[in-house]
Formats: C-alpha cells, structure tokens, sequence
C-alpha cells in the first residue's frame, strides 16, 4: 500500500509540476553534482534576488531535489512525510496552485538529486534547464550507494540535454568533469583555480576574516572578499556570479 501511494503521488506531482512549467514557463537553473549544490544554489539566489528582487527568485526550500523533492519545490508545497492525510491535504494545494496560481517566479534555481541510474532523466522530464550547473563527482556521504561511474553518466545526461540555446557550467578543477565537455552542444563555461578555467579565482587567501582572491572572467578583474571558510565557498561564490553575468 505504501509502495502504491509513493507511486500515485509521485506521478501525481509530476502531471502537476509540468503542467505549471508549462504556465508560467520560467528561466530554468539546475545544480547536480555529488557534493556543494546547497551551497551553490544559496549563492546564486543571493545574487539573483539583489538583482530581480525577491518575488522573481525561487530555489528548493531544504534539499527537496528527488522525484518527489524537486516537484514540491517547484509548487513550493511541505512534504506530507509518512501522513496520509498530509499528503491527501497536499495534492489539493498542488492542483490548485498548478491550475490557478497567478503568480509564479520568472526564474527557478533548482538542485537536482541523483543516486541511481535513470534518475537525471526521470528529473528532466518534468524540468528544461536553461543553464545547467555540475559542482564535482565524488564519494559522496549522502548516496553511499552510487558509484562514480553511475553519477558521471548522470551529469553526463543532464549535459546533453541542455540545448545549444542554453549555458553548462563544469568543475575545471574536477577531471571527470572537463571530460564531459565534448557532449554538450550548449556553450560550455568553465570555473576553478586551475589554468584553464573560463572563470577562474587567483591567489586566493586565508586570513581571520575568511577569504579572498582575484577572480577573472570575460576579460575582467575583480578583487573578491568573502566571510567564510572552504573552497566550496569560492567555487559557489564564482558561479553565481558567472550566473548574474549571463541573466
């Protein structure tokens, strides 16, 4: 029975979510990757929302970022858990946000969540991202299960699909990401800290106030600061900056 009611609600939602993207027909910005898409997308909505205003900019409330994760983000609707009667209550809210909701963001940066094989492709049915972003593909302690090999034909889907109109960001400083450059026909912008990079952070630094570095891209120079800790964060700090530049 649980098996059964996973199954209704997760094609349910899917039938809903698509039905709105069609609607409302946002700019679309996905994040995969093993590690860092919280991040990432945090910084980028950051960014974004300084520049749109908060009402144009919506990410995945949590990590919601699964086959039924990533449904509810989009209708910006809880999670019913383990409650039959939460979930009944939730796919009335998502009919009616789906059916006659007015307002809906210009702009959606979504994680997407991927473990096993088929799963990126399952996502992209309901979403056609218009940048799609990859953080690195690594052991990851979330999915102890995948293999590398599983995740890299994953991302290696999600570049794929995005169509020459479209932008693909890849992890320069991440092997198996560069590799993945030659499948996609969408421009390609690379970022990182290692020669190469499209856009790239310099002599980066690390004092008692957190970060800095020079970053470089089209050409330009800017001299960066930022309050914390972690490659992680120099790496979201570019990307989204890379995203504003291009929106």
């Amino acid at each position: 029975m649980k098996s059964f009611l996973k199954k209704f609600i997760q094609y349910y939602l899917k039938v809903l979510t698509k039905f709105v993207l069609w609607r409302h027909k946002p700019f679309i910005i996905a994040i995969a990757g093993s590690t860092g898409k919280t991040t990432v997308k945090e910084y980028i909505l950051k960014f974004l929302r300084e520049k749109y205003g908060e009402d144009e900019v919506r990410g995945n409330p949590r990590s919601y970022n699964t086959e039924i994760g990533l449904p509810l983000a989009i209708l910006y609707l809880e999670s019913g858990e383990s409650s039959f009667w939460k979930w009944w209550k939730i796919l009335i809210q998502a009919k009616i946000k789906a059916i006659f909701s007015g307002k809906f963001p210009s702009k959606l940066v979504l994680e997407l969540g991927v473990e096993k094989k088929g799963d990126m492709e399952y996502l992209l049915e309901m979403v056609k991202p218009n940048i799609a972003i990859i953080t690195n593909i690594e052991a990851s302690f979330t999915y102890p299960n995948s293999s590398l090999d599983i995740i890299s034909d994953e991302m290696k889907t999600l570049v794929e699909r995005i169509s020459e109109k479209g932008t693909v960001l890849l992890n320069n400083d991440d092997a198996r990401l560069r590799d993945l450059a030659e499948f996609s026909k969408a421009k390609v912008i690379t970022y990182g800290l290692e020669e190469g990079s499209s856009a790239k952070a310099e002599n980066l630094e690390t004092d008692i106030e957190g970060q800095s570095f020079k970053f470089t891209f089209n050409d330009q120079q800017e001299d960066v600061k930022i309050k914390k800790y972690g490659r992680h964060f120099v790496y979201a700090w570019i990307i989204a900056k890379v995203v504003k530049s291009i929106l």
